[in-house]
């Protein structure tokens, strides 16, 4: 979970391009709803990040289909719109969980609802597959006005911990666990928001299971810093380290940061149980 910043460009001009491109009656069509588009794309700014709210514009099924096909048959405007908002590097990573390639582009508010931000860059969001899958069309948690998901571009995330790790050794085995947790002072309706994001993404067992892979490739590391004279106090000292360079850059809810801290808490694991994460290498 991370904010990241909004491409600069003109999305009124990136929907002439695209309407210009496709063709008839497509583009007819597309040219008649301009002014509800450009419309649309104003409110959206002035609400953000509040977006779930706005209004559905008013068009017809044909006009709905043409603003979608402006997306899922791309043009060359959409092509290099696409191209732009993917290829920059602080979207690499998924703004959404913070763990995979950013290979897809996720609207949003959805293109089935709201086909009027089908190409509006500011409702494509950079994501990886998995985010993008998982989040589908769903926009407000049941029952409230609480938006589902962080929205990357406009949202900022909370300093205050809410990502909690536990971490115990169990017969050998690392036992790692995620959770959001509701720190002192963050209003009800923003923990809830950050809850839902957690859950309906599936990031605490996402993040568990990337987490241990992640640490067979820093066994190593500790393994010299526990050296001959089996110094826990060093391994831990490597894993603090580790976990201010994350949060330095990521922020202090990275997730590696958090399972970073947790384990140099963990005096079992740095006093050698931490051979649990070895990666035994396989035959060639």
């Amino acid at each position: 979970m991370r904010s990241i910043p909004l491409l600069a460009a003109d999305a009124v001009e990136i929907f002439d391009e695209i309407t210009a491109a496709k063709r008839q009656p497509r583009r007819q069509r597309m040219q008649a709803v301009r002014s509800k588009v450009v419309a649309a794309y104003q409110d959206y700014d002035l609400a953000a990040p509040e977006v779930a709210g706005l209004k559905e514009v008013t068009l017809t099924q044909l006009q709905k289909d043409a603003m979608r096909h402006a997306y899922t048959v791309e043009t060359a405007p959409m092509t290099e719109l696409r191209g732009n908002l993917l290829k920059r590097i602080s979207v690499a990573r998924c703004p959404f969980c913070g763990i995979s390639e950013s290979s897809t582009l996720d609207h949003y508010l959805p293109k089935e609802k709201y086909p009027e931000f089908s190409v509006f860059p500011m409702n494509l969001v950079p994501s990886c597959a998995i985010c993008n899958t998982r989040k589908r069309d769903q926009i407000l948690v049941e029952g409230t006005n609480v938006r589902m998901f962080l929205h990357p571009c406009y949202d900022t995330i909370p300093d205050a911990a809410f990502v909690d790790v536990r971490v115990r050794m169990k017969e050998d085995a690392l036992i790692v666990t995620y959770r959001v947790v509701r720190p002192v002072g963050i209003e009800l309706h923003v923990f809830q928001q950050l809850k839902s994001h957690f859950e309906k993404l599936d990031l605490a067992d996402r993040y568990r299971r990337m987490g241990i892979e992640h640490l067979g490739g820093q066994y190593p590391a500790l393994h010299r810093a526990f050296g001959p004279g089996k110094d826990g106090i060093r391994v831990a000292e490597k894993l603090i380290e580790g976990a201010e360079d994350f949060e330095e850059v990521a922020g202090p809810n990275y997730w590696l940061a958090k399972l970073y801290r947790a384990l140099a808490s963990n005096k079992e694991f740095c006093e050698g149980g931490f051979e649990a994460i070895r990666v035994q290498r396989q035959p060639s």
